[in-house]
């Protein structure tokens, strides 16, 4: 299925109209910077319709970035009467429509303080967790150039040692462990479970302190990109982890049942007589598909999941089908 163009609509109170024509006006002078069309028009009952190319989907992502980041609306606010009135019942709602068309998760509180305040939080992206969100921010900005590839790197280390230090629990007021140290203790109890994720919280640390000590901080954008997307798969997969840790159960047919967690799932019937010693040493190790451990929820989409209320795989058993269809028959009345 080809997507489909991004359209809002907006019927403002008849005294913010003419705010809205120039607010809209606004949006379409500034969007041609990155190559965005938006195509405004309006009914005779006074409801404006927005329109942006499907095709535009990347410059409309870029152009959103900057003008949050660049406080774009924050200043067009400030020079317009009854700005509390424009940010909430123009402004707002357009942008966080865009949002919505663009991202997974839009941050509706976010949008509201950055109109009003000038706060610099990015207010969309695909991320629930807060360190996860903040690293998007800072991704986003390495992205527009808003900063140079070792403040990226400098900031990225201050950010990772607070995440493990939340993880860990460690005392407000304390001395925290020296970095490397934080790492094998992370490793320890299971918030960073490779070898591949230690390697890489020590080598970003590596960079930082090169950079403070031995004034080394001319790092090549190729590393920087590649250090930037591995960090990005290494919270998506936390993000997806969390979520999926807080969804105890699932509905099915009308009723909820609880998820069955890796290393409870029951033995299939016929299984050969010494399949629940290879399971039993199988389930010692991470999941093969999702890399949860024992006791844990699969994450969404794992092959490995068992449906708890036909004991089969639960990505494709004939429950999860029947309430998909559910699903999308409520969702299209």
């Amino acid at each position: 299925m080809l997507p489909s163009d991004t359209e809002l609509t907006l019927t403002p109170p008849a005294y913010l109209y003419q705010d809205a024509r120039r607010f809209l006006r606004f949006l379409q002078v500034a969007a041609q910077k990155h190559s965005v069309t938006v195509t405004v028009s309006i009914s005779t009952a006074g409801t404006f319709r927005l329109s942006i190319p499907a095709n535009q989907s990347a410059g409309l992502d870029v152009f959103l970035q900057e003008i949050t980041f660049q406080h774009g609306l924050y200043y067009y606010l400030c020079a317009v009467p009854n700005r509390r009135d424009v940010a909430r019942l123009i402004v707002k709602p357009i942008i966080e429509g865009l949002l919505q068309s663009q991202y997974d998760v839009a941050y509706p509180v976010q949008i509201q303080k950055h109109l009003l305040e000038g706060t610099p939080d990015w207010a969309g992206g695909s991320f629930l967790e807060g360190t996860a969100q903040r690293y998007e921010i800072l991704l986003q900005k390495h992205k527009l150039k808003m900063i140079n590839p070792y403040e990226f790197v400098r900031d990225l280390d201050d950010l990772l040692t607070e995440f493990m230090l939340e993880q860990l629990e460690h005392p407000k007021g304390q001395q925290s462990p020296k970095f490397n140290v934080l790492v094998g203790m992370c490793g320890q109890r299971d918030v960073l479970r490779t070898k591949e994720a230690r390697k890489l919280f020590n080598r970003i640390h590596s960079l930082r302190t090169n950079g403070l000590h031995r004034l080394e901080r001319e790092i090549p954008d190729s590393e920087v990109t590649e250090i930037a997307q591995e960090v990005y798969y290494l919270f998506q997969w936390l993000d997806d982890y969390w979520r999926a840790q807080d969804e105890k159960t699932v509905l099915l047919s009308g009723r909820r049942y609880r998820r069955i967690r890796y290393g409870k799932e029951p033995i299939p019937k016929g299984a050969p007589i010494d399949f629940r010693a290879l399971w039993e040493e199988l389930i010692t190790r991470p999941c093969g598909d999702c890399g949860v451990i024992q006791g844990e929820l699969h994450l969404d989409g794992c092959d490995m999941e068992r449906c708890p209320r036909c004991g089969d795989q639960f990505m494709c058993c004939e429950c999860r089908l029947e309430q998909d269809e559910l699903e999308a028959e409520n969702s299209s009345r």
